[in-house]
This record gives structure tokens, sequence and C-alpha cells, in this order.
């Protein structure tokens, strides 16, 4: 008769159930292992006759066949090996365990060593969380798999070494420790060492950063070099609230999938920054190589992705982050499967106006033709254009505000107003299925946005006078109603249009 026993798979991102069906019958003996496996899993038959010889247990002369269902999904890696052998020894061996209760609702994982011990694989964070939802309690990890799944919440957790481990669990010996879910919750304030404090000048920028932190807008700084831009950028890390919990577990079942959970901390915490090279390809950008495996759009999920010197990334890598700044998620298809990540997040980029750096520059001259101009300029197609929801012109501070040391504005202060407006709009848009002003979609802007006839008046005016397009139009909308929200204002003024306006400078660019 066979038996059965349950474990989740993923296909990256995606979770699902898998069923391991495993009968034997009285044949020559062999192990066959159907329905989708990869070659690793074809490979799991020799690491579990191996264990069973070098741990002195001998396999009945049977034929075994297990079956990993549903048909439809690949099953890849190694993971499948210690649900394997726990279903095959609970077919062969012992009748007197009862085990149906017990493995109806445990999870078992890990690779196993030839020698019978355990070995850690990935992607067990995500796992955990859907077999938690499905009401499954107990759950066998390696031991080197805690720190992944110990922030979890109303959950059993065993940690392995060996298999035999599980054979004294099976035979009601306590000799499988169990772990105490400790989570020490999310910390309050940002450890990251850039922060506003340490510019003293640049009070624009630093109202412009707010503006953009308060809800994920997209930024783009523009002026020659040494204008700090690139601080400037990284200080928004101070600036963002800390994430809340689901936001956390989400992003850290990425960052599980990818190998880049550390072992000193179970989850992603804070927000990290990251800084792409101009000299990264569009794969590594999206999606890495053969295997669909998240990669930077996804790795900066509720964080910042940064592109310093915009115009020397090539062309194919800029045009592939349209579709994610527009979704919010990437979608990957290939002949194999399907797949689709989570990319919300805030893109920040900074450039020089040319090549020589000092197009339109007071201070320097600049050697770069027009036609220079324009054709450095047009590495960045205007559909791109449009999705920055601020285009600021960062100048040359002089040397003497530099070197001053007073410290006019608090980086607190700047976040205080973040959370304050972060907080309105959490109550704003509680019953929707998202979260800042830079989400909503074009036909609940004016569900969620209320104009006074004055404001609607001076935008139909400017859309006119300045030829906008619609998703320019619409950007433009949600900084209003964010610059409201921390004006804690209920309504859009015209005085939040005009500093909106001022937030689509395009001084520097040719046309």
């Amino acid at each position: 008769m066979p038996f059965f026993i349950y474990t989740y798979t993923n296909i990256w991102l995606n979770w699902h159930r898998v069923d391991i069906e495993i009968d034997a019958n009285k044949a020559l003996p062999w192990i066959e292992i159907i329905w989708l496996p990869d070659a690793t899993i074809k490979e799991s038959k020799e690491r579990i006759r191996a264990t069973f010889r070098n741990t002195w247990i001998k396999i009945p002369p049977r034929k075994i066949i297990i079956n990993l269902a549903p048909s439809h999904i690949k099953k890849i890696w190694t993971r499948f090996d210690v649900p394997i052998w726990v279903a095959l020894l609970s077919l062969l061996f012992d009748p007197s365990w009862d085990l149906k209760e017990l493995l109806e609702n445990s999870l078992f994982f890990g690779e196993l060593w030839l020698d019978g011990s355990i070995k850690n694989v990935n992607g067990i964070l995500p796992s955990v969380v859907s077999a938690y939802k499905k009401w499954r309690k107990k759950f066998f990890v390696p031991r080197k798999n805690i720190h992944e799944v110990s922030c979890i919440p109303g959950i059993e957790i065993y940690w392995l070494d060996h298999f035999k481990n599980i054979i004294d669990f099976f035979e009601h010996i306590e000799n499988v420790s169990k772990y105490k879910v400790q989570f020490k919750g999310i910390p309050k304030k940002s450890t990251h060492s850039n922060t506003l404090n340490n510019i003293k000048w640049h009070l624009h920028a630093k109202r412009w950063l707010t503006i953009a932190a308060a809800w994920m807008h997209n930024v783009l700084m523009v002026w020659p070099p040494w204008s700090w831009k690139t601080m400037l950028a990284k200080s928004l890390q101070s600036l963002l609230p800390p994430l809340n919990f689901d936001q956390v577990l989400e992003v850290s079942q990425i960052y599980s999938v990818m190998w880049q959970l550390r072992q000193k901390s179970s989850l992603i915490l804070e927000r990290p920054f990251r800084n792409v090279h101009h000299t990264a390809s569009k794969i590594s950008i999206v999606w890495w190589w053969q295997y669909l495996i998240p990669w930077e759009v996804s790795l900066a999920h509720h964080w910042i992705l940064f592109f310093d010197e915009l115009p020397e990334f090539p062309r194919e890598v800029l045009e592939v982050l349209r579709q994610p700044l527009e979704d919010k998620k990437v979608h990957i298809s290939r002949a194999t499967w399907s797949v689709s990540y989570p990319a919300d997040f805030m893109f920040v980029a900074s450039m020089n106006p040319c090549k020589c750096w000092f197009f339109k520059d007071p201070q320097k001259d600049c050697i770069c033709s027009l036609h220079d101009v324009k054709k450095y300029q047009s590495k960045i197609s205007w559909p791109l254009f449009d999705r920055f929801d601020l285009m600021l012109e960062i100048p040359r501070e002089n040397i003497d505000v530099i070197l001053s040391k007073n410290n006019l504005e608090t980086d607190s202060k700047h976040q205080e107003l973040v959370i304050s407006a972060r907080e309105i709009q959490n109550n704003r848009y509680k019953e929707t299925n998202f979260f800042t002003n830079s989400q909503i979609a074009p036909h609940l802007l004016k569900k969620y946005i209320s104009l006074t006839s004055d404001a609607e008046t001076f935008l139909k005016k400017v859309v006119k006078q300045l030829h906008l397009s619609p998703r320019v139009a619409h950007r433009i909308i949600k900084i209003w109603r964010t610059i409201a929200d921390l004006k804690h204002k209920k309504t859009v003024e015209k005085s939040h249009i005009a500093e909106a306006l001022q937030f689509r400078q395009k001084h520097m660019f040719v046309s």
C-alpha cells in the first residue's frame, strides 16, 4: 500500500506543495523516482543507498517507486533528500511507529550526505512560511537553517544534524533538539552612517528628498560633478521608516532563495542600498542567466535601487527597467516555465549633463557641442524619463558653507516628517492592497486625491503649456498629494502644485 508524505518546493518565488508517494513491491531491487525530478533529485537515490549502507541499515530487497506529485511542477535541488528518506523509512521499517498524525503536521527539509549527516538547503524560509499558512506546525530543518526560520511565531522547530535524530524522534527518544523561537523585533532607529546630518548644505535638496522618501517617489539628480549627488542619494536610507514585519518577511524570502541571509541575522531588518555599477548587464538587473533567479530589481524590493552615472549604462539595461517601474513586479517567461518577482523599489539615479560634465556649469566652461550633449543625454529614453517623479538639479555649494560647523537641520526632523506622512497614508489606504501615493493606479486618482477648483484649473493649464504626457501628469498629481500629506492637508491646493512643478526641472537637458 502506498505511503504519503508532504513537503514544499519552490520555482524560485512561487511555492508549491509536493506530495511524495512511495510504494514497494517484490521485484528486482531498484529505486525509481518519477514525475519531473531534475538530475540532482534523481541522484538522491544513490545518496539514500549510501546513507543506509554507511549507517548499517539494510534496505529490503524490493522495487521502490517514488512519485513526486503534481506532475506539472518541475522539482529541483537536493531539498527532497530528507523527505524521501523519511517516507522510505516509514514505509519499510518498524510498523509499531504510529506516524500518520505526526507526518500530516510536519515537514522535513535537508540534503543528505553519504555518512548520514544533514546539510542545509536554500529557500527554506518561504517554504516554511507557505506551509505555516496551510496549518503545518512542526518543521524539521538542518541546524544551519535555524537562523532563517527562528523569527516565525507559532511553529515548532526541530534542528537536525544526522538522520539518526529522526529515527530517535520516531521511537519517542528525546534526542531531537527543539528550538525556541526568539525574535527581538525590528530596530526602530536606522544604523546607516550616511545621513542628512553629514550634509550641512543643499537645504532645497533635503526638502526634495524628504518628499521622495515620504512615499517612494523615483528621483533623478542632475548637475556637474562635486555637487554631492551620490551622498544625497545614500542619505535616503536614513529617511525611510523601518519596514513592518510583513515587509521584512517578504524581503527576507527573496534573500533566502538567493543564499544571502546571514548566519547572524535571521531576517533582513533594515533597508540596504543596492548600488549598481554601470557595467552591469540587463540579465544581472532582472534575472540571473539561465536560472530564473531574482536579481537586482527584486533584491531592491521595498528598498532603494541606485544607478550612478545613468547615461553610462547601456541603453538596453535602462529599457528593461521600464516595466518593473510601472508594474512593481517583473515577469519572466522561458520555454520551461514563467515566473513573477516582486520589484516595488524606489529608483534613484544621478547623472552629469554631458560627457565633459560641465554643461551649463556657472564655474567652468563646457567643451561639448550641442550635438554631443544631445547625443549623450539621448542614451536615456523619454519613456524612462517619464517614470521619474522628481527630476532635481543639484548645484554645487560654496566651500565656506561646506566647511561651516553649523548644522542647520537634523536628520531626525526630516524622518519625523516622513513618518507622519506615512501614517496619514496608511490610514487612507488601509482598505486597499497598496500603501504609497506612488502606487495609486490612474483610475483611483480621483477617489483618493481631491483637488480644489483652483488647483484643477491650474493643472489643466500646466499640462497644456508644458506638453506633459498623461503619465507625467499622473505622477505630478501624486507628488502634490505627498506634499499635502507632509503639511497635513486633506485637499491639494495651488501652492502644493507650484512646489511640485519645481521637481520637473529640465533646464540641463537639450530638447
